[in-house]
């Protein structure tokens, strides 16, 4: 039993340990790696530093040993030979400047957390208003009113923004100013004052539209906020600019390829002023997200193939799963011929199955994104409109739109393709009448076949 408690006690302290020991670290000038050397992996180190995890004793006495400080100080803060005393709340003896700064940045931790109480007591509790600097003090209060927030707590958070506004406006700091103004719009907002909220919104978004604020989750709350508001006040056209602005920015976050070119972009600036280590990590964190964005561009690839399998083995409603998932990772890696490709598989799919309205739909769609695929994906894209079009007997458009699939495909010497769309195209021309050109399709396809019989013989 006295095990366990004591495990409980060290993990509610494992983010005010990690950044004691990130503290000690930077103030000597460590890397992680140069930290734990071969003991323990970078990976472990950096969830420590992060509050992610608890030390084991012997990991902790490891890194205090290396570090040059004590296990009591990793644990309490309290150095050898200083007096308990002297961290109580009630002292007035005067702190390290620094360890308000850790103080408040713990709170900010614990809060990401969903620790809320936590946060609040720290700050309550330990530490010391009349010993803060302005900038300190803005932090507090700042840090002090989202908490706050997040307990449901607005009326009590409303004072401490004014608290933090009017010393944002001292200091002429604008970010802190546009984000008081926004978590006041947010507070409004949950005490039901729309007209107010939008006021302070509003006043936010000059900061960023004057480039004085450009993160991008900062900017993504306030027009989403917006465009709830405008839409409970019935302003229904400005409330659809706010969403779509809104969209927009959620769109740019959440592309791997976009984030890694910036980071590819910070490795080659560092690289060019020689620092390697810098550069190495921004490279890192790049080749990262290239391989999180190739790999489900691979996913959806794979996806789209197993469907196609399972369309031809009849297990229709598998097949259905398979497409609705690669047009759903095509879309979010915005790849515009594989949302193409995906579309013309459910079309298939669907018109195989009888259901030719939702084949419509979906052929519909194809066509709206085919403008950016290559001449191989648009003639398969226009045979599969052919096919629709046959078998709702409009024999004239689907002859058009085969013609216009045979052109691209024999422009792009997609022979694997052309035989089955031969087939097809003969088909239709007998449906209409015309046997000479029936008969013609399908002498290339059996001509083709026979191409391509060869080449599997070689």
């Amino acid at each position: 039993m006295v095990a366990e408690r004591s495990l409980s006690i060290l993990e509610g302290l494992a983010p005010i340990i990690g950044l004691r020991i990130r503290e000690s670290r930077t103030d000597k000038g460590m890397s992680q790696k140069e930290l734990v050397g071969e003991r323990f992996s970078k990976s472990y180190i950096s969830s420590i530093e992060r509050g992610k995890i608890t030390p084991s004793l012997k990991a902790l006495e490891y890194i205090a040993k290396q570090l040059g400080v004590t296990v009591s100080y990793l644990l309490t803060g309290i150095q050898p030979g200083q007096l308990a005393s002297t961290i109580t709340p009630m002292d007035d003896e005067q702190e390290s400047p620094a360890r308000w700064d850790l103080l408040i940045t713990e709170a900010k931790i614990l809060r990401e957390q969903r620790r809320y109480e936590q946060a609040r007591n720290l700050l309550a509790t330990k530490v010391r208003i009349r010993q803060l600097n302005v900038e300190q003090l803005k932090n507090y209060h700042f840090t002090l009113a989202t908490i706050l927030v997040d307990l449901d707590n607005s009326s009590l958070a409303l004072p401490e923004l004014d608290a933090a506004r009017e010393l944002a406006e001292k200091t002429v700091d604008f970010e802190m100013q546009a984000k008081v103004r926004q978590l006041t719009g947010i507070v409004y907002m949950l005490q039901s004052k729309p007209v107010l909220a939008i006021e302070q919104l509003r006043a936010a978004i000059q900061s960023v539209e004057s480039g004085q604020i450009k993160d991008i989750q900062f900017q993504l709350s306030i027009y989403s906020n917006l465009g709830i508001l405008h839409y409970q006040l019935g302003d229904l056209k400005e409330a659809i600019s706010m969403y779509r602005e809104a969209l927009r920015l959620a769109e740019n976050a959440a592309s791997p390829d976009k984030l890694a070119n910036l980071y590819a972009g910070l490795g080659a600036l560092h690289r060019e002023n020689g620092n390697l280590n810098a550069a190495r990590n921004f490279a890192n964190k790049a080749l990262a997200l290239y391989e999180c964005a190739s790999n489900q561009r691979v996913l959806a690839q794979l996806r789209a193939g197993f469907g196609v399998l399972m369309r031809e083995t009849e297990q229709f409603d598998e097949a259905e799963t398979q497409f609705e998932e690669a047009l759903r990772i095509a879309s979010f890696q915005r790849n515009e011929e594989a949302v193409t490709h995906a579309h013309m598989n459910l079309s298939d799919l669907f018109l195989e199955k009888g259901e030719l309205e939702k084949a419509r739909a979906h052929s519909d769609a194809m066509l709206a994104t085919i403008d950016s695929v290559d001449i191989t994906a648009k003639g398969q894209a226009f045979a599969s409109r052919a096919g629709l079009l046959s078998s709702q007997q409009d024999l004239d458009s689907a002859i058009r739109f085969f013609e216009q699939a045979v052109e691209l495909l024999e422009q792009a010497n997609a022979r694997d393709l052309l035989s089955k769309i031969y087939f097809r195209y003969a088909g239709t021309l007998r449906q209409k009448g015309d046997t000479a050109r029936a008969a013609e399709m399908y002498e290339r396809a059996y001509r083709q076949l026979n191409r391509a019989g060869l080449a599997v013989e070689r």
